[in-house]
């Protein structure tokens, strides 16, 4: 099991999803950010405003991001 932060996915803050896989965690961070969508926050809304303007190209680089730091993630 691995742990990652919000930002460290791409997001505004430090909450902290765990989980056995890179896709397990990214629905943990998915559901987190749009609760907090839901909820008024800004910051949250802006991230997810940039992963969605995204073009392919760079959605994919930050995928790629994301990915590394998850095999880079130290198990929990």
């Amino acid at each position: 099991m691995k742990k990652m932060t919000c930002r460290a996915l791409g997001g505004p803050c430090d909450a902290e999803f765990t989980g056995d896989s890179f896709q397990e965690i990214g629905e943990k961070s998915h559901n987190h950010v749009m609760a907090e969508i839901n909820k008024g926050d800004a910051a949250h809304r802006a991230a997810a405003e940039k992963m969605r303007n995204a073009a392919p190209d760079e959605l994919k680089a930050m995928m790629e991001t994301f990915q590394r730091r998850y095999d880079d993630a130290p198990e929990v």
